[in-house]
């Protein structure tokens, strides 16, 4: 995973993330982190529907934004997998949908995840999509047949899956986590939040696991 930081340089923003983070801090700069606006501690709060890794009680919980088709997302992928198995009983990572409008399949890969999660395979649809992404990503137009023979592989009932990608439900649960990223100042993806606090981008494994470790160490278990 070491060799990994020079494909990290990739960075899918839609300008100002910087600038935008910058401004959220300054509202908090006269507070303790453990002391933020009650509208941002909410809005990062795990939800019974959010999609999360590890156990409910692990003192380090570990936001992400992502876009399915955004190559940096695909390059923390295995990363934060790692993270999940460096501190399986400390760390919780949560996964939100923010596909970002220069992408074509952004949207489209996203209501063909949570169509997969309506039938209990988010997991297995969010890693075939990073583990697939050169192959999909970076397309001119949308490609919802590309998704569905995903669906296929994952042997998922396509009848159902394809009313659910059309249907407004999964449209709103998607929309759900882009406006709770947009209200947080997101711009780009990935976006991670730790412990409630944006965090820069680590740039490779272990800059980010030493960032969890540090985590660990100062945090207590918590129940949600």
């Amino acid at each position: 995973m070491e060799g990994k930081p020079s494909v990290l340089k990739i960075v899918c923003a839609v300008g100002g993330a910087i600038i935008l983070g910058g401004l959220v801090w300054l509202t908090l700069s006269s507070t303790r982190e453990v002391q933020a606006p009650t509208t941002t501690t909410s809005l990062l709060t795990v939800a019974p529907d959010d999609y999360s890794e590890g156990t409910t009680t692990a003192s380090v919980t570990l936001v992400e934004y992502l876009d399915f088709e955004c190559e940096a997302c695909g390059a923390y992928f295995p990363l934060v997998k790692q993270l999940e198995q460096e501190f399986p009983n400390d760390l919780r990572v949560v996964r939100r949908y923010f596909p970002l409008p220069g992408h074509k399949n952004g949207m489209t890969a996203a209501l063909a995840v949570e169509a997969a999660a309506r039938q209990s395979k988010y997991t297995e649809m969010h890693d075939l999509l990073f583990t697939e992404q050169e192959k999909w990503g970076e397309k001119n137009t949308s490609t919802p047949a590309v998704f569905e023979d995903y669906a296929k592989q994952l042997g998922l009932d396509m009848e159902k899956f394809k009313q659910d990608v059309a249907s407004p439900e999964v449209a709103a649960r998607v929309q759900r986590d882009i406006d709770s990223g947009k209200k947080l100042g997101n711009s780009g993806t990935p976006t991670f939040f730790l412990n409630g606090e944006k965090i820069q981008n680590p740039q490779g494994y272990e800059p980010f696991k030493a960032l969890i470790k540090a985590k660990v160490s100062t945090s207590a278990p918590v129940n949600q």
